[in-house]
């Protein structure tokens, strides 16, 4: 009786540490999840009573939750069709400025009238293109419009690589039939053409599934070495668990140190991930240019760093494309000056740089008189 009664006490206290463990996970996910609930519910309420962003918006590039893009399985994402948001944005300096920024029905920042029998001017370019720094109207594009009297058209995608540029390109030249392209290059187009350096990268890698162009094919990937499953879940359904995860990223960045720019800008050409990048984007260029036809392109570079510039001059120049070093160079110039350039991210324009940069494509462009010896 008694080493039953022993067995019995054995068992019930093993019930009792099992029943006692079996709820302390229960409650501990049962406040994992009302934790995130709470934090999902105060991210969207907030962006929506401070910047009025719907509370069921799409995740843009960065990771902030705003309705500014759309998931895409063709382009990777694209800017969100019909979009609106009036709001202030700082300069470097913490001067502030309102700002009415919009796209169209097509996602275009720009996109003016078809039928008029003046010039078109088809621009494509990333986010500086997308600009959603300065309103509508002071956009670079914007001030060449009015420059010259010429139909402007043009299409920014927020993070977006030379491919991608190109399918939008290829999408819209048709609709558009421009008189002329004005591509807008970034140092970043490198690193976001290739996979492997965007994986290496810790400032230009906005976590997101994209298209690259590999041994003649586009392949989609998501440049992280893990996490992909929570990763898409995050980007399709919680703002809050993309803006957690965006954040460790940042912070692991942080502490690695030196990123992949860093070697590119050490080696140069000899770094060879990035001459693999040059090769691809002289490819993709020059599907710009078959694409295109004879069709005159200007491009231009919105910073000059190296050896990235003196990438973009050969690319461009191995396929007829002017390129116009003279934005990057007027804008830096600019900046040495004194004059605030910058947006707050101190890494796109202002409304001065989109004006500086307006005015420099312009004089360009009026020697070519586009509306005499282009149309």
């Amino acid at each position: 009786m008694t080493v039953l009664r022993a067995g019995g006490g054995v068992d019930n206290w093993l019930w009792k540490r099992l029943k006692g463990l079996a709820i302390g996970i229960a409650l501990s996910v049962l406040s994992i999840f009302v934790t995130f609930c709470a934090g999902e519910t105060s991210l969207r309420l907030y962006l929506q009573l401070r910047y009025g962003f719907p509370f069921f918006a799409e995740l843009d590039e960065a990771g902030i939750p705003l309705s500014q893009i759309t998931l895409d399985h063709y382009l990777g994402w694209r800017a969100t069709e019909n979009y609106r948001v009036v709001g202030t944005m700082k300069s470097a300096d913490g001067t502030e400025y309102s700002v009415k920024f919009s796209h169209n029905e097509y996602g275009f920042r720009m996109f003016s009238n078809l039928h008029s029998g003046r010039p078109r001017v088809l621009v494509v370019g990333d986010s500086v293109t997308d600009a959603r720094e300065v309103s509508d109207d002071k956009t670079y594009y914007a001030i060449t419009k009015n420059f010259l009297g010429v139909e402007m058209f043009a299409y920014g995608g927020g993070g977006y690589g030379t491919l991608q540029e190109y399918m939008i390109l290829d999408k819209y030249i048709d609709l558009i039939r421009p008189t002329l392209i004005l591509w807008q290059y970034c140092s970043n187009d490198f690193i976001n053409n290739s996979p492997e350096l965007e994986t290496a990268s810790n400032g230009n890698n906005n976590g997101m599934i994209r298209p690259y162009w590999m041994s003649g094919r586009v392949v989609y990937i998501l440049p992280k070495r893990s996490g992909l499953p929570i990763r898409r879940f995050a980007l399709q359904y919680s703002r809050f668990l993309y803006f957690v995860i965006s954040r460790l990223d940042k912070t692991l960045a942080s502490i690695t140190g030196q990123s992949v720019e860093d070697e590119i800008a050490r080696l140069g050409f000899e770094h060879r991930g990035f001459l693999n990048s040059v090769k691809v984007t002289d490819e993709l260029m020059s599907k710009v240019r078959s694409r295109a036809g004879n069709m005159p392109i200007v491009a231009f570079s919105c910073d000059d760093l190296q050896p990235y510039t003196d990438a973009f001059k050969e690319i461009s120049s191995n396929h007829s494309i002017t390129f116009l070093e003279d934005v990057a160079s007027s804008i830096r110039g600019a900046e040495r000056g004194g004059t605030v350039v910058k947006a707050k991210d101190k890494a796109h324009w202002n409304e001065a740089g989109h004006r500086i940069a307006g005015e420099v494509i312009s004089t360009y462009l009026r020697k070519i008189d586009l509306h005499s010896g282009l149309k």
